[in-house]
């Protein structure tokens, strides 16, 4: 069980997080606006997030030896800087600067966070921790909108978390974390453990790149359905709305008697098919909510899957955590962008279908083989 004092750490940057990240899409769309450059040639809003978490996956069992807690203390750091040069860019080098360390922000979070939650019911615990994220990003698109429509600067809102920021890493690390656990005999041999390793990064890939794909265009989907651009970016709080349902509520109560990923798959893939179709707004609107829902368990519980790998050590897993949710972050918003070149963003988000097919396919072969998907 963690201390409470690392946990409420954990959740405060986690629910900064989960604002600036709720406002990346509604960001994408204002800053098209105002630097007067296509919203295609920005998906370097989500990138910076990607690359930092390729950078720390890569290092990230030497970086957790400083310590979870401080890892968090650096991220929110990150994390404030890079907000308030989003928020304030009036060009595009300081917002790419920002991006880049938002990104850096976000992927400390994400290394530090299954280690400091790790434990007895950190199931329920990283669910919440990410629930709360996910409520949080549902003010961020309705304030970035009312800041737009009152004062023509939406993108002011974005620093609204750096009061709880700004507390985060203040925090003094108490504690230094727990030596890796020792791998049993056999278990770790090179090539089983790559193969291994390998699975969970694909498993980790398949789940977050429909979440991000959705973050960051589903503003930009409900624009082209008709909305105006402060109106796309306040319904963008759709989907974090679903998210938030799905993991304060359905995966704490559901996830030990009920199959949620195969159930949150087909449902994030029958709004994927709705989004693809030519509606009305509203229905968008409801289809992206519905997405959020389906996408909410797939995250939290691939992610305990692999802490709890009997092959991976704690640092290991989060290290192979945050090199698949990179590499999702990274490639499934710029995947995205190619496919709406080709064809239109609409039929793009067809591509989420595959991959919701894919971590339902490798959680049952978790499921059939103990914990290694």
């Amino acid at each position: 069980m963690p201390g409470s004092s690392s946990a409420l750490v954990a959740f405060a940057v986690q629910g900064a997080f989960g604002f600036l990240l709720g406002g990346l899409g509604p960001c994408l769309v204002l800053l098209s606006r105002d630097l007067a450059v296509p919203r295609e040639t920005l998906s370097w809003v989500s990138s910076g997030f990607g690359v930092g978490l390729l950078l720390l996956g890569a290092t990230g069992e030497r970086l957790l030896r400083l310590g979870a807690r401080r890892v968090l203390r650096i991220s929110a750091v990150a994390q404030g800087a890079g907000g308030a040069l989003l928020a304030i860019a009036s060009d595009v080098l300081p917002a790419q600067a920002g991006a880049l360390l938002l990104g850096l922000g976000g992927a400390g979070m994400a290394l530090a966070t299954p280690v400091v939650l790790a434990g007895s019911g950190a199931t329920a615990r990283m669910s919440r921790a990410f629930g709360l994220s996910s409520l949080t990003g549902i003010a961020s698109p309705l304030l970035l909108s009312a800041m737009d429509a009152t004062t023509g600067r939406g993108r002011t809102a974005l620093l609204v978390p750096l009061p709880a920021l700004l507390w985060a890493a203040a925090r003094v690390p108490a504690t230094r974390p727990a030596p890796a656990r020792p791998a049993h005999p056999g278990a770790r041999a090179a090539a089983g453990g790559v193969r291994i390793a390998a699975r969970w990064w694909l498993a980790i890939v398949a789940a977050v790149s429909p979440e991000f794909a959705f973050v960051v265009w589903g503003a930009a989907r409900l624009q082209d359905s008709g909305l105006s651009p402060p109106a796309a970016a306040a319904a963008a709080a759709a989907f974090p709305i679903g998210m938030s349902l799905g993991r304060l509520v359905a995966v704490p109560r559901l996830h030990e008697r009920l199959p949620l990923v195969p159930a949150g798959a087909a449902l994030a893939a029958a709004a994927a098919l709705a989004c693809a179709a030519p509606l009305a707004p509203a229905p968008i609107v409801l289809a992206i909510v519905v997405a959020g829902i389906g996408i909410a368990p797939l995250y939290p519980l691939t992610i305990d899957g692999l802490v709890h790998s009997p092959s991976l050590d704690p640092r290991s897993a989060s290290a192979v955590g945050a090199l698949g949710s990179g590499t999702a972050v990274l490639f499934a918003p710029l995947l995205l962008a190619a496919l709406a070149r080709v064809v239109s963003l609409r039929l793009a988000f067809l591509a989420a279908v595959p991959l919701l097919v894919l971590v339902v396919a490798l959680h049952a072969r978790s499921a059939a083989g103990g914990r290694a998907p």
